[in-house]
């Protein structure tokens, strides 16, 4: 399809992180499915599941979760700016630019990840008594976490989620509000003509084709509106961790994080994966392009 727009550069971005968002939970279910553990178990190896599949997809799972929103906030930012500024913004936003964000925005989003390894060890305990092989995980110094793996937890956690979805939400607030106030102006101005009919006004909007403009709208529109949604469990759970200190995963209210925890990510998977779905509904080109990938039995007529 190309990138004749800066905005398709923007899609393929998100469209790579969710692909990353769903191979590494693909991962994690595999783990926790015993598949994992029984390969290692014909080696005579034991692990512990829930931290192996947390180091090996929990954390690069969340990286790329975190550039997913990121990215959606770059997008609707990009769009809100597009539609009030639309002349500065198509000099200002040129294809250079709009690369330089995108690489800055996987940095920012996956490379902090590092973090979270620094001071974690491995090491291989041999039980001769069973004749097995303990993989033993554990950070240096008793276990305990450095201030780099706090300030890793701090920005995963809570920085990064709560920014971007302010970001979104306020940039898709004003984007709609933008495009609802010039709908109304133009039906104004079309009533206000003496030969067109209300009759006449939608068969001619039912023939005339959905400008490329409208379809990115509705495109960004429908993106951040889903992330918005499906991350709005996420930012009620950290603002709760917040406010209330029982509510983390050592408080007395460590049950009900742990059940919003779950929701929350499941929902980021959701928001991950529905993508695909919106750009198929909202584009043309790309739908005609998605069915050409797929056998000609499962094709639409």
């Amino acid at each position: 399809m190309g990138f004749s727009e800066t905005i398709q550069m923007s899609y393929a971005a998100l469209a790579i992180s969710d692909l990353g968002c769903v191979l590494t939970i693909i991962w994690i279910r595999m783990c926790f499915s015993g598949f994992v553990e029984e390969i290692f178990r014909s080696h005579r190896i034991i692990i512990d599941v829930g931290l192996f599949a947390n180091f090996t997809a929990g954390w690069p799972n969340l990286g790329f979760s975190r550039t997913t929103a990121l990215l959606t906030a770059w997008i609707s930012l990009e769009r809100c700016l597009n539609v009030n500024f639309p002349t500065k913004v198509k000099l200002m936003i040129t294809h250079k630019v709009t690369k330089t964000a995108i690489i800055g925005i996987y940095i920012i989003g996956c490379c902090p990840v590092i973090l979270v390894y620094v001071g974690f060890k491995t090491e291989l305990s041999f039980d001769p008594m069973s004749n097995y092989t303990t993989l033993v995980m554990h950070y240096n110094s008793g276990n305990r976490l450095t201030n780099i793996n706090r300030f890793a937890f701090v920005l995963y956690g809570a920085i990064y989620p709560l920014a971007s979805w302010i970001l979104v939400t306020i940039c898709a607030a004003v984007l709609v509000a933008t495009l609802k106030r010039r709908l109304n102006r133009r039906t104004a101005n079309t009533r206000g003509l003496a030969w067109t009919t209300e009759s006449n006004a939608i068969e001619s909007r039912q023939r005339k084709p959905l400008s490329r403009g409208t379809v990115i709208n509705r495109t960004v529109v429908m993106i951040a509106c889903t992330f918005i949604i499906f991350s709005s469990p996420s930012a009620a759970s950290i603002l709760g961790a917040l406010i209330w200190r029982e509510f983390s995963l050592n408080g007395s209210l460590h049950y009900p994080f742990l059940i919003c925890m779950g929701i929350s990510i499941l929902f980021a998977e959701l928001n991950s994966s529905i993508n695909v779905i919106v750009y198929a509904t909202t584009g043309s080109r790309f739908r005609a392009a998605l069915c050409q990938l797929l056998p000609r039995k499962y094709r639409g007529s």
